[in-house]
């Protein structure tokens, strides 16, 4: 089983919110609520404010906790891509799938469902999924954990010769 996810750069993000925007359009009338959010995580106090972008949807977690806690079995992991998603029609809206997730990824839908990033898994996995297609930065990659991985130390060995570490990959233990 490949086991697919994505890598964020927040040194990279602009917090332009394109993802979010691709997201939506991509999925279209599947998606009432967002799937990937930007947000500005700042500290400190004024006049001395820093702050970092941060694009985030479910992260298609190696072992994830939201579909351990579905108890409809609602939620499955492909065993192709390893691309949770989440399956309309037996979920019952109870939320404990995003009461489990530690990103918060699955949201109540206007349906009275969660919903969550289904990885665009209509689009072959040689395709970049619509979030990372658009980011102007390229913040956000998509591709196997081992090769996401290698990049995410490549990144953090340039960053630490800088004194700033930058990238995140959530969601999956180290092998």
């Amino acid at each position: 089983m490949s086991q697919y996810g994505f890598y964020f750069d927040k040194e990279k993000c602009v917090g332009c919110r394109a993802c979010e925007v691709a997201c939506q359009i991509w999925n279209g009338s599947n998606q009432t609520v967002k799937w990937r959010n930007v947000t500005t995580l700042t500290r400190g106090k004024f006049p001395e404010i820093t702050g970092v972008n941060v694009s985030l949807a479910c992260m298609h977690c190696g072992d994830a906790p939201c579909r351990k806690a579905c108890p409809r079995q609602a939620i499955t992991k492909s065993e192709d891509t390893g691309a949770v998603t989440v399956d309309q029609t037996k979920c019952v809206g109870c939320m404990l799938c995003l009461w489990a997730c530690p990103f918060g990824a699955p949201k109540m839908s206007s349906k009275g469902r969660m919903e969550k990033c289904n990885f665009c898994v209509e689009r072959p996995m040689s395709m970049k999924r619509a979030c990372e297609e658009i980011c102007p930065q390229q913040a956000i990659v998509s591709g196997e954990i081992d090769e996401l991985s290698k990049l995410s130390k490549n990144n953090v060995a340039d960053w630490l010769s800088y004194e700033e570490p930058g990238g995140v990959l959530l969601g999956h233990e180290e092998a």
